[in-house]
């Protein structure tokens, strides 16, 4: 199992300076307005998104057909891509809540709870779309992960052209603190497709 994540860290390393460009800018602009929510929430973003380029290095030079051949289970090698995803989303909310305490403005309290649920949307992003490239493969994984993304925005609109409103501080409330409960029950359900697919797979 670490041979496999190691790997997968390795394969990414030729990505690394992108993605610190990346953070730069957006930290620069989280120092400037002293906010570091959209920070933190496009790290996470990132953080979701390694894990599946990772899985498009593998696809293309088709080594899972590879790793088959050795005395490797198909569990771990689903198991292996959840860890990595929770190794960078882990990561990410420390240097959110780190940068958060350091530089940003608002309550300790506020800044933690808003890291919390963005890891939290983070973990449930990830667990929505494996299951989907595990079936498909990365490029349709890709363009669901982009509707997912979208779904949301256009969501809100919708609703606010309906004339529906925002949920009050009360359901707010209640939302963020059942969202552990709904994190871990979309993060097992999902490992649980993924293996299911994975195991039926034929490479």
């Amino acid at each position: 199992m670490k041979g496999l994540i190691l790997k997968d860290i390795l394969n990414l390393k030729r990505h690394s300076k992108y993605y610190m460009i990346l953070m730069g800018f957006y930290f620069i602009l989280g120092v400037a307005s002293e906010d570091f929510v959209m920070f933190g929430s496009m790290i996470i973003v990132f953080s979701a998104i390694l894990p599946i380029t990772a899985i498009s290095y593998d696809e293309k030079n088709n080594w899972d057909s590879y790793a088959l051949t050795m005395p490797i289970a198909r569990t771990d090698l689903i198991i292996s891509r959840y860890i990595l995803g929770m190794i960078f989303l882990t990561l990410s909310f420390l240097i959110t809540v780190i940068l958060t305490i350091a530089f940003g403005s608002g309550a300790f309290k506020e800044s933690i709870l808003e890291s919390l649920a963005i890891l939290a949307v983070g973990i449930i992003l990830m667990s929505v779309i494996f299951p989907v490239i595990f079936k498909y493969g990365v490029e349709k994984g890709r363009n669901f992960m982009m509707m997912v993304l979208l779904a949301p925005t256009g969501a809100i609109m919708l609703f606010s052209k309906l004339g529906f409103t925002l949920p009050d501080i009360e359901a707010g409330k209640m939302l963020l603190y059942s969202l552990p409960a709904i994190t871990l029950t979309v993060l097992t359900a999902s490992i649980l497709i993924s293996v299911s697919i994975y195991k039926k797979k034929e490479f």
